[in-house]
């Protein structure tokens, strides 16, 4: 942003006595008779002349009782009582760019700040852990400008793919769906890389970006579904990626959008939600239990077993049924409900849908949504709002394949 900084020397424009460029004397022969009479030399006024701007030539011709003046710019002729007048101007004119010069660099310190303190908003790095079975991975995000991406067309695409994921592919052929929530801003592609860090803090560019992109886990089968095809997505409390997935938490958002949308690459999937609930994201949150419900496969009696796990952590009871071999969506992300003063907590919340089963209506009976009076939490919980766990000494859910 460019300032025009006042200059210090201000134009001084005093009275101006105004005077022909060049002045003669009509009768100048008059002029000398009358000196010849006098025997003397004509009285030339004393006059006091300054010019502020530039050179002004002056040629005093004493014998013809004329003043000729070349002037360049401006002729001034001042008295001492008006030099005085222009100074205490002057004084006043500097006082106030002073004043304007101070009031300049203080507003521009004041945007600068302000630039720095946004700039410290967007670059400051936000820290959340996401635990596996097997390692604890710390994630850390940054943010970076957009960029802009040159359409690249692809020769050939996998078989079966949707006509409409072709612009997608051509971007990225690491695109493997879409997913739409009702009625929230959750209407976006969904990504799979190999390594499930990956996507936390890149965009759908392979840029570098702190939102990175709702992406499905990286041991789901993008093609023909998994026992469970679990969704990840950021929460920043702004309304972004899956941020809205709280609005779930709510009975009556529950009730007017039970059904949600899912589609591969390869196929349109709708999905009734069977589960809402709060969880811990790592072990030591929970009295050394993580449940790992985040398992992309499990055989149908580890599934029933899930399903009865999820029933107990549930903030309500859907009334949609479930079948050994029914297939399930989960969208995980993170959440601040376990937070004590500002401390950050490593809780999570998870949405879980159960699939339309082929010929099912799509409908859901919103009558037979209650909630849940006796919800299981993990320890994180009890540390917040005190009391006893009464799971803390419960069985341990694990996935498995029978």
């Amino acid at each position: 942003m460019d300032n025009n900084n006042p200059t210090q020397n201000s134009e001084i424009k005093p009275k101006i006595a105004k005077v022909a460029s060049t002045e003669k004397v009509a009768d100048t022969a008059q002029t000398e008779d009358a000196a010849k009479t006098n025997n003397s030399e004509p009285d030339v006024p004393e006059t006091k002349t300054e010019n502020l701007f530039a050179s002004v030539y002056i040629n005093e011709k004493n014998n013809l009782g004329s003043i000729e003046r070349t002037d360049v710019t401006q002729n001034v002729e001042i008295t001492d009582s008006e030099t005085e007048s222009e100074t205490e101007k002057l004084d006043k004119e500097q006082k106030i760019n002073i004043i304007f010069i101070v009031l300049t660099v203080l507003t521009v310190l004041i945007f600068v700040a302000s630039c720095a303190y946004l700039i410290y908003g967007m670059f400051k790095e936000d820290n959340t852990e996401v635990t596996d079975v097997d390692a604890e991975i710390t994630v850390k995000t940054s943010l970076t400008s957009p960029i802009n991406i040159e359409h690249v067309y692809s020769d050939s695409y996998p078989e079966g793919m949707q006509e409409k994921f072709r612009m997608l592919y051509d971007q990225s052929p690491n695109i493997a769906g879409w997913i739409r929530v009702p009625n929230t801003s959750i209407d976006m592609p969904v990504y799979q890389w190999t390594d499930n860090n990956y996507y936390i803090r890149t965009d759908n560019y392979n840029v570098y970006n702190r939102y990175g992109t709702p992406f499905l886990d990286a041991y789901a089968n993008k093609k023909t579904l998994s026992k469970n095809t679990v969704l990840h997505g950021h929460n920043f409390l702004d309304g972004l990626i899956f941020s809205e997935l709280h609005n779930y938490t709510e009975i009556d958002f529950l009730k007017e959008n039970p059904v949600i949308e899912y589609s591969s690459l390869y196929e349109n999937y709708k999905w009734k939600i069977i589960a809402v609930f709060y969880t811990n994201g790592d072990s030591a949150s929970d009295n050394d239990y993580l449940f790992y419900y985040v398992a992309t496969s499990m055989g149908n009696n580890s599934f029933m077993e899930f399903y009865d796990e999820i029933q107990q952590r549930s903030l309500f009871h859907t009334g949609v049924d479930v079948q050994p071999t029914d297939k399930i969506l989960t969208m995980n992300t993170c959440t601040r409900f376990f937070d004590i003063n500002g401390v950050r907590a490593n809780g999570r919340l998870a949405v879980i849908a159960r699939l339309v089963r082929e010929g099912e209506s799509e409908t859901v009976d919103t009558s037979l949504i209650k909630a849940n009076e006796n919800v299981r939490y993990p320890q994180l919980y009890y540390n917040k709002f005190g009391g006893e766990n009464p799971y803390k000494n419960a069985s341990k859910w694990v996935a498995r394949n029978d």
